[in-house]
């Protein structure tokens, strides 16, 4: 081939079969040898100068994308060079066809595998950073080798590719004779040459090694399972050998030494106890027996404190009983006054606010990347998916799209008469940023073309760069199309259309974006799947402002739910309070509780309102958390107390009906009023270490639950205690409950044990205290404990949005294509501050394209940690606005050219391109077509050692000229769409203020790659801020909501372990009894591990909502024990007896009233609408109150059976008269 052929629009080699001849135009041999080597600067060529010149005209498109590396870009022009100038060009290229004026039209290049691997290997890491891409994408079509790369190079495209077809014979084929293949020696990117050694970024081979993460590290395992898992089964395993050989070897050597070891004397614990005097008791002593369990008088031993507080809590009572209404009036004026705040009532439904502490590191990261440069973008999204497997993609389809995108684009807000164009994102022009398949073709319906859109479809996922939308900006397939098979994108199961939308940190410019996003959801949105062109697809969708608004409806649709199952709870509470001694109807009404039980609840009620009013008055708001988890709090807190009043205060009834109101009243609290402190102060202290938290729901929740159970307790032992005797008058001038004013003749009461306690003390107390048996609930319960520690690791972070939303909100729909369709994960950025990029240094710290440039900067770990994506989360090569810049400046892309100033004075002729840089902002660039010799580079001696690029003013002059060009065909280097808002510059200080690189993590689909991205981007930073000296943070959306994890755990183990260690002190200071505070706290203990066990198993992951759930879960926890353990202490005999009589005092008071209360209420919660409460509040309840009775009515007695310790006295010392007061 020889020579041009053809129209000058579209030229063509001419076929010439002769031989090769020696070039006679110096200025084409200079030329020649310039562009393809030295070897060509003698010797006889196949070309002449038309035909170099195309060469060169083609060449440069590819120049700026691949010429970062020296070895990809000679092996470029060797390979076409060679077909096109070299002597032997007949040897390795067979023509085909030509035209009829011997244009060649097709021909077979024979390349061999060892230059066409060199060659593919040299330019498959090349990077295009702009566009976060590899320049293979544009030269080679995403080859995969490189028989498709130069397939791709060879297809016949005349504007962007060849101008005629070279096809590329495979291996398997034998060239015919008088041919072979050009298999020539390419350079390697790794070459020993450093002339053509590329960059780590563009080169794997020369890139160091990371040293390995912790994630990296395989995981302790024994067999299958985790070492700590083992280490908790080999622990149980060695407890049950050491128990059956204490139990089965007790009087044997082994079995007296374990004894005399661990300080346990079965014998003692073995002694006959309470459940063998009741199973042996004659039906003669069973009264007086009963009598003796229900009112002791032996007393252990004094505690000053349990005596005083006994005493403030009998005249407490004594006052209340006989001033009811005073009391009454008293606590109705400071429950109204209070809540007056609610005039002042804020709800909170931010996520930021509620979930991202203000000192937040992660929220200030925002900010400062919001004011520094913009604020992230908003986006409208929506899914179109075949509702079968076929393909999405079709003619009329495609063409649907288009019309449905122009009736977007017309949308007009309703308040701000705002249109796309008006909030839309456009940074090279008026064009909007519209990620869809039209983009493909412009979004113009009239360049679609039905006869060849699956043609045209092919080629633009091929190579993106020659189907630009209208925004100038390459369209990735996988944005746009989701549910392909190995990348065949015609099998592609869905169309991804996103609209980007400016963000803004002016108000007034966000709420007209939110105008139209709403908008668009009530008229375009909403119905669109309905639509009849639509039919056979399945459409989902979301805004910016959806999920905060989804959210807010999500607590609305289940108020019901609540309101339901706070009144299932109300009205079981109300109807449990009473004890019916009689079947008679008379004798029904003046019995019943009703009333007192109304009481109680509105009791209940007045500490939220309360509590909320001084909240409110605070000019705190309220999060939906306080709202629906407080009432349920301090109804699980206040139904219990209520019930261990009512039911102390009927047992005192049945022991001395002589006894006057008052008196009894005042007895009843005396006795049960450090009981209700104990538990109420173990629960407000607890709960208000929570305010340590600096997380706003989690903080707001403590804060409230603290004061809301304070103040329950205040009423309780106040208002409520006047209730009760004003209920008990009632009673005895026999009016009717809920009537008072109605008086009837009633029978008398009969007086007698109610059957729960009967069922207790007869059945249950004598089972579950038997020796044997205590032995195996004990061992049961130590296996479960173990086990649930064994779950502790292993439970999942995270609170995924889907769960959060109603089952029927569209967006449940929208997330789940989101995971299954878009293969695009969230851009991060990595930000740096105050690095001075205008010098040498600095520049060198963050570069990557440059041999110069530190093994260790910043473009170089980014790629280095790419390569590991399974550890970084890292999945797309990084923008480096700095390397591109530089790039830009090189002069062989001729992207940064001055014209030649008309000034012909030799002081101006002689200027260097480097002083002309500080007169920037007056020079003209050259364009494209510019002739070469009127124009001057703007670097002079450019090359890759970097000593050329300006420093200071000088580089700062040419970056301002370099961010304002627009990228095109000729130069797609230039800087304003890809990095318009990346760099913060200070022409005052000289310097670069601030910038950030951008780059893309890999799809995250669950939350647990969510956090992991997450720690994975802080750990980048850290290393790199670490290595370089300079301050380097991450970026993205998402990372405010996810930086509670990194500390979540530890959070949750400060809050819990504070927590449960008030109770311990508390306890053990209110009981008088270190031993009985020990053995309440590990109960709570037992009951929080199984708790967090048992989210293990069913799906709870830890997060803010889960871990109010697990405070509140200690608050239950300490309700089912600490009744009981002061049951055990002020009661008389041995252990055995003192746990059962316990068990008969309180235990039913404590099954009834919380047990049960929480069962009824929580039974609801499972019919609800939201995933959230089905999963945070049905589970995490349903666990809690199930394992709280469990280890409280089981465990807990056996423990305080065994290990209890010495009691206390219940005696107070003197009446209102001075008279000793016998209980």
């Amino acid at each position: 081939m020889r020579s041009q052929c053809g129209s000058p629009f579209s030229p063509l080699p001419c076929a010439d079969n002769t031989k090769a001849v020696e070039p006679d135009n110096q200025s084409f041999r200079t030329l020649l040898a310039n562009t393809c080597g030295a070897e060509y600067s003698t010797g006889a060529v196949c070309c002449d100068e038309s035909q170099l010149d195309s060469l060169i005209n083609q060449a440069k498109q590819a120049e700026s994308i691949i010429a970062s590396c020296p070895a990809c870009w000679k092996n470029f022009l060797q390979f076409w060079c060679s077909f096109t100038c070299s002597p032997n060009q007949s040897t390795f290229v067979n023509i085909t066809s030509t035209d009829d004026h011997q244009g060649v039209t097709s021909a077979d290049y024979w390349v061999g595998d060892h230059f066409g691997t060199q060659f593919f290997d040299s330019c498959k890491d090349i990077q295009f950073g702009s566009s976060n891409s590899f320049a293979m994408d544009f030269i080679g079509g995403s080859a995969k080798d490189w028989y498709e790369m130069v397939t791709y190079m060879g297809m016949k495209r005349p504007l962007v590719g060849s101008p005629f077809q070279i096809d590329f014979p495979r291996l398997s084929l034998e060239p015919s004779e008088g041919l072979s293949r050009y298999d020539q020696d390419g350079k390697l990117c790794n070459d020993t040459d450093p002339a053509y050694r590329c960059a780590c970024v563009d080169c794997q081979s020369v890139c160091p090694i990371l040293p390995p993460t912790d994630k990296e590290k395989p995981e302790c395992r024994i067999g299958l399972l985790r070492c700590w898992t083992f280490a908790m089964l080999m622990t149980y395993v060695i407890v049950l050998i050491l128990a059956a050989t204490l139990l089965l070897a007790k009087n044997k050597v082994i079995g007296r030494w374990l004894q005399k070891f661990f300080g346990v004397h079965l014998d003692q614990l073995e002694a006959r106890g309470l459940y063998e005097r009741l199973a042996l008791a004659e039906d003669d002593d069973e009264e007086e027996e009963q009598e003796n369990l229900l009112d002791p008088d032996y007393t252990p031993r004094r505690y000053w404190l349990n005596s005083r507080l006994q005493n403030w809590f009998y005249y407490q009572g004594l006052f209340c009983a006989r001033y009811p209404w005073l009391v009454i009036l008293v606590s109705l004026t400071f429950v109204s006054l209070c809540s007056l705040g609610w005039s002042r009532l804020e709800i909170e439904r931010s996520p930021v606010n509620l979930w991202v502490s203000p000192t937040s590191t992660a929220l200030e990261q925002k900010n400062y990347f919001d004011t520094h440069f913009t604020p992230f973008y908003r986006t409208t999204q929506i899914f179109f998916v075949s509702e079968t497997d076929s393909p999405i993609a079709s003619a009329e389809r495609i063409q649907n799209l288009f019309r449905l995108e122009q009736e977007i684009e017309a949308v007009r807000s309703s308040k701000y008469q705002t249109k796309l164009q008006d909030v839309c994102f456009h940074p090279t022009g008026d064009a909007c940023i519209l990620q869809s398949i039209t983009g493909y073709w412009q979004g113009d319906i009239d360049n679609f073309d039905p006869d060849s859109w699956q043609e045209d479809l092919a080629g633009c996922t091929t190579q993106p760069s020659t189907c630009l939308p209208e925004s100038l900006q390459p369209l990735k397939p996988e944005m746009i199309l989701g549910g392909y098979k190995d990348e065949d994108y015609m099998t592609a199961r869905a169309f991804v259309v996103t609209y980007v939308l400016r963000n803004s940190m002016n108000a007034t410019e966000t709420a007209k974006a939110e105008d139209w996003e709403k908008t668009l959801l009530e008229t375009v949105l909403s119905g669109l799947e309905e639509r009849a062109e639509w039919k056979g697809v399945k459409i989902s969708y979301s805004t910016e402002g959806s999920l905060e608004t989804e959210l807010n409806k999500s607590s609305n649709t289940d108020v019901k739910t609540v309101i339901i199952s706070y009144l299932v709870m109300f009205i079981y509470a109300s109807f449990a309070l009473g004890r019916i001694s009689s079947f008679n109807p008379r004798r029904f009404f003046v019995d019943s509780k009703f009333g007192l039980g109304v009481c109680g609840i509105l009791i209940v009620i007045f500490s939220v309102s309360t509590a909320v009013g001084l909240f409110s008055l605070t000019g705190r708001k309220i999060t939906l958390i306080i709202a629906e988890v407080i009432p349920f709090l301090v109804l699980a807190v206040g139904v219990d107390n209520i019930f261990i009043l009512c039911h102390e205060y009927q047992r005192r009834a049945e022991l001395d009906q002589d006894e006057s109101i008052e008196e009894r009243t005042a007895k009843t609290l005396g006795k049960m009023g450090p009981s209700i402190l104990l538990s109420s102060a173990s629960e407000t202290i607890a709960f208000g270490l929570g305010t340590m938290v600096t997380m706003p729901a989690v903080s707001s929740f403590a804060i409230m639950a603290s004061v809301a159970v304070f103040i329950d307790f205040v009423l309780q032992v106040t208002c409520f205690v006047s209730c009760l005797a004003l209920d008990a008058r009632r009673m005895k001038d026999q009016r009717v409950d809920c009537v008072p004013c109605v008086r009837i003749k009633a029978p008398e009461t009969i007086e007698k044990e109610g059957w729960l306690e009967s069922v207790i003390r007869q059945y249950y107390v004598p089972t579950i205290l038997h020796h044997k048996i205590r032995y195996v609930v004990c061992l049961a319960f130590l296996g479960l404990f173990m086990f649930g520690l064994s779950l502790l690791p292993q439970v999942p972070l995270g609170l995924d949005q889907r769960i959060a939303l109603p089952s029927d909100s569209y967006l449940v729909q929208y997330f789940n294509d989101l995971d299954h369709y878009f293969n695009v994960g969230p851009p991060v950025y990595f930000v740096v501050k105050g690095a001075n990029l205008t010098s040498r240094e600095d520049q060198q710290k963050i570069c990557g394209r440059f041999p110069a440039c530190e093994e260790r900067s910043l473009a170089n770990t980014l790629e280095l940690e790419r390569k590991r994506s399974n550890v970084s989360y890292i999945g797309e090569p990084t923008s480096v606005w700095l390397d591109d810049f530089m790039l830009w400046l090189n002069p062989n892309v001729e992207c940064c050219r001055f014209k030649k100033p008309r000034n012909t004075s030799p002081r101006r002729r002689k200027m260097s391109a480097l002083d002309m840089a500080y007169d920037a902002s007056k020079r003209e660039l050259c364009g494209p077509w510019d002739d070469p010799e009127s124009c001057v580079d703007c670097v002079e001696g450019y090359d890759s050692s970097m000593e050329a690029i300006p420093e200071g003013k000088a580089f700062l002059d040419l970056y301002n000229i370099w961010i304002e060009r627009v990228p095109d065909e000729s130069c797609p280097l230039a800087g304003k769409a890809a990095y318009g808002d990346a760099v913060v510059a200070n022409p005052e200080q000289t310097t670069i203020e601030s910038s950030h690189f951008r780059t893309f993590h890999t799809p995250l689909r669950s939350q647990e790659q969510f956090i992991s991205a997450y720690a994975s981007a802080r750990r980048i930073a850290r290393d790199l801020s670490q290595e370089l000296g300079l301050d380097i943070f991450p970026y993205s959306v998402f990372y405010i909501f996810f930086e509670q994890y990194t500390y979540i755990v530890s959070m949750a183990f400060q809050i819990l372990g504070f927590a449960i260690l008030s109770i311990f002190i508390v306890s053990s200071s209110l009981l008088g009894s270190l031993r009985c505070g020990l053995l309440v706290m590990s109960v709570v203990i037992m009951i929080l591990v199984d708790v967090v066990g048992v989210m293990t198993l069913w799906g709870v992951s830890l997060n803010a909502v889960s871990l109010v759930n697990l405070v509140i879960c200690i608050g239950i926890s300490v309700e089912f024990c600490c009744h009981i353990a002061r049951g055990f202490m002020v009661a008389s005999g041995s252990l055995e007896d003192r746990a059962g009589k316990s068990m008969v005092d309180i235990g039913s008071s404590v099954f009834c009233g919380i047990t049960l209360t929480k069962f009824a209420g929580i039974v609801v919660l499972a019919f609800t609408r939201s995933k959230i409460f089905e999963v945070y509040y049905f589970r995490m309840y349903l666990s809690i109150v199930v394992l709280g009775a469990l280890h409280g009515l089981v465990l807990l007695p056996i423990l305080l059976s065994m290990f209890g310790g010495e009691g206390m006295a219940l005696t107070a010392e003197f009446d209102e008269d001075g008279s000793s007061i016998n209980y």
